[in-house]
Order: C-alpha cells, then sequence, then structure tokens
C-alpha cells in the first residue's frame, strides 16, 4: 500500500528528471539534431502516458476530484467492485457501495488527512479484506486538488493469520495432553505408587503409550515441515502397485484382523505407477490404516482404474463415513470430524495432512467422497504420463 505511493512519486520524480535531461540535452545540440532528438522523445509527459502508469497498478486505485466526482479508476478497483461500466466522471456514491469506504473518502476529505481502516466487501458469497487508504493532495492554498484511494487486498494473508494462529493453538494443545498424562502418572509413581502392583503396570503402560503418541507427533510435524520446506525430494521409478499393496496389507493386517476386517484389492496384473516408492508407500500406510480406524465391520479396498485419461488409485472403506460439511477441509492440519474418537484411536490429526502434501508433491490430486454411514472413498487422480 505505501509501496504504492511510493512507487507512483518514484515514477512521477523519474518523469520530471528524464525530462529535465531531455530539455538540457536539447539545449546542447545543432538545429539539425535537435529536430531528430524531438523526433524521438517518448511521449512520457502525456496525460494519457500517466494514466496507463496509474493504471497498471495492481492494488487498487481510485481518483476524485473535490466534490467527489470519479477523475481515474485502474482495472483492479473495477474488477473488485465489479463495474461494468467507466466509472469516471460519476460520483462516488453512485459506484460505490460500502458504506465503510464511503465514510472513509468523507472523512479524510474533511479533515484535509489521512485516513485508514479495514473495511470487508462481499463478493461471489464470499468476504474479502481490503485495507483502504485515503490520501488527499493539497495545493498551495491548503485546499484538496484531488483524493487518492488505496485499496490493498489482504484477504489471504488473513487467511495464513488464522491457519498461523490455529495451528499454534493445535499444536499447544496437541503437546499438552500427552505431556500432562506422562507427568501426572509419573508424579503418581513417584509418590507412591511403585509400591501398588496392582496399578504399577498400567501406569507405565499408559506413560509409554503417551510417549509414543508425543513421539509420533513430532514425527509427524517433522515430516510436514520436511515436505513443505522441499527437504524431501521425489524421486520417481516404476513401482508395481499390487506388490506395494500386499506390503501394506501385511504391516496392517493384525490391526484389521482384530477387528474382523478384510483387506480386499482388485488391481489389474503388471500395473506399475511411476512414483516415489518410499513416499507412496507412506501414502498408502496413512490411507489405509486411517480406513481400519474408522471402520468396524465390513472391508477396506484398494483399486486400481483407468478413467478420462487418468489413472485412479482408491482406498475405500465400509465406515462410519463423513459428514458433507467436513469434507473440504479433511488434509488440513489437525482437523478431526470427530476430536475425541480420533484422540482415542491414537490419531495425531496430521497424517492425511502428510498424504494429501506428498500427493501434491508427486504432481497427482486428492479427492475425498463420502456419506455418513456408508464409507469413504479416498481417490488419487493420477495423470497419464510418459513411460519411462
Amino acid at each position: 500500500m505505501n509501496l504504492c505511493i511510493l512507487l507512483i512519486i518514484f515514477l512521477i520524480f523519474i518523469i520530471l528528471v528524464l525530462i529535465w535531461r531531455i530539455k538540457e540535452s536539447y539545449k546542447k545540440e545543432s538545429p539539425v539534431e535537435k529536430k531528430s532528438l524531438l523526433e524521438n522523445i517518448p511521449k512520457i509527459s502525456s496525460p494519457e502516458s500517466f494514466e496507463t502508469i496509474l493504471k497498471s497498478i495492481t492494488d487498487c486505485l481510485l481518483i476524485i476530484d473535490p466534490k467527489g466526482y470519479i477523475l481515474l479508476a485502474n482495472q483492479s478497483f473495477k474488477d473488485i467492485f465489479k463495474i461494468e461500466e467507466p466509472p469516471e466522471s460519476k460520483h462516488f456514491i453512485e459506484i460505490i457501495r460500502n458504506i465503510d469506504l464511503i465514510e472513509l473518502l468523507r472523512s479524510s476529505m474533511e479533515t484535509k488527512k489521512e485516513a485508514q481502516r479495514e473495511i470487508i466487501i462481499k463478493r461471489a458469497g464470499q468476504d474479502f479484506s481490503l485495507i483502504a487508504k485515503a490520501m488527499p493532495i493539497i495545493d498551495s492554498n491548503g485546499n484538496i486538488s484531488f483524493l487518492i484511494i488505496l485499496l490493498h487486498d489482504i484477504t489471504q494473508l488473513k487467511k495464513l493469520e488464522n491457519m498461523r494462529r490455529d495451528f499454534i493453538a493445535n499444536v499447544s494443545h496437541e503437546l499438552k495432553t500427552p505431556i500432562t498424562a506422562i507427568k501426572g502418572y509419573t508424579e503418581a509413581l513417584l509418590n507412591g505408587a511403585l509400591d501398588d502392583r496392582e496399578n504399577l503396570k498400567k501406569f507405565i503402560d499408559i506413560i509409554k503409550n503417551q510417549a509414543d503418541r508425543l513421539s509420533a507427533l513430532v514425527e509427524d510435524l517433522l515430516t510436514l515441515s520436511r515436505i513443505e520446506f522441499g527437504d524431501i525430494k521425489i524421486e520417481k521409478e516404476s513401482v508395481a502397485l499390487d506388490s506395494l499393496v500386499d506390503s501394506v496389507f501385511q504391516i496392517l493386517r493384525d490391526k484389521a484382523d482384530k477387528k474382523g476386517l478384510f483387506l480386499e484389492k482388485e488391481i489389474p496384473p503388471e500395473t506399475f505407477v511411476h512414483a516415489d516408492k518410499n513416499r507412496f508407500m507412506q501414502i498408502m500406510i496413512n490411507l489405509i490404516d486411517n480406513a481400519i480406524k474408522f471402520t468396524e465391520k465390513g472391508f477396506v479396498k484398494v483399486k486400481f482404474i483407468k478413467e478420462n485419461g487418468q489413472s485412479i488409485i482408491s482406498v475405500e472403506d465400509t465406515g462410519i463415513g463423513i459428514p458433507k460439511e467436513h469434507l473440504h477441509r479433511i488434509g488440513e492440519r489437525f482437523y478431526r470430524v470427530d476430536k475425541a474418537r480420533s484422540r482415542q484411536l491414537g490419531g495425531t490429526g496430521l497424517g492425511l495432512a502428510i498424504v494429501k502434501h506428498l500427493v501434491l508433491a508427486h504432481g497427482w490430486q486428492l479427492k475425498i467422497e463420502s456419506e455418513v454411514g456408508a464409507g469413504t472413498k479416498v481417490n488419487i487422480l493420477i495423470p497419464e504420463e510418459i513411460k519411462k
């Protein structure tokens, strides 16, 4: 926002310097050279050129005269307020429908001072946050020559700030829970429970489980950080899908057998996927393990099909399902549909976030279909690649 003002001032300064240098050079040239020079002078000092410079600014820019009539509105301003007809020569009240922005302009014109505030506008059913700044340009007589209004979109910054705040709150909460449990049961042991043979093993088991949970949480956080900072490189090779899924089933079979679940697959023979084998294994372990956790009866199935010019690997279960209103948030860090159940099952809330990042790192897409009580289907969409 301030940068845009400095940019405008800098451009005006450059224009003036160029004009001055051209004039100085012109004085020193012969008549013939002067004529040639004049023919090649760029028209940067023309009103049209100056208007082009102002309109090229990416922030929303509006210039109005002392009576409130619009002298100039750049394309960004027209886009954000959905203005189809030229707004120039119209009063700003006819164009601007945001009461907060109107009050800001009036205040700046009345006080002849800069004014700034955050405003919210609605567009396509969404709220957009903008920093609005009004700057009156005062002439030598103390009157307003015109008013410059800059609008800087901070919607994405707001979202990032909210995500950062939520992330810190969630990490603190997730770390605090196992630490509190470990501390509490350790103190109980030190205060005499060591001699209580009946509860001794129970307390130690709880401490171990909470320590394991803490370790898994830290490991998942480190993995996510490494992916986001690019420390984990995706080195693709030809991976036999059938064999890889068998390996994952072998790792998780005991967990599935304890719940009486069937691990099934529908993968054509000689099916290969161009992927980083270790990271692909991590994706499949997370997805199948997650499916087992939230399925009480039935099966977990891995399927491979080709459709519409792409390969689709799906992990399907007959579990509890996910309400539609939660689907768009699946894959966010620490987001759980049922927080209590997820923690009870030992989840860190980061498994699907890791899957999502690894899938994107491969250049693939993740799509989740689910219905409450009818199970969940997680699809990995792989575009056709040149065989290597």
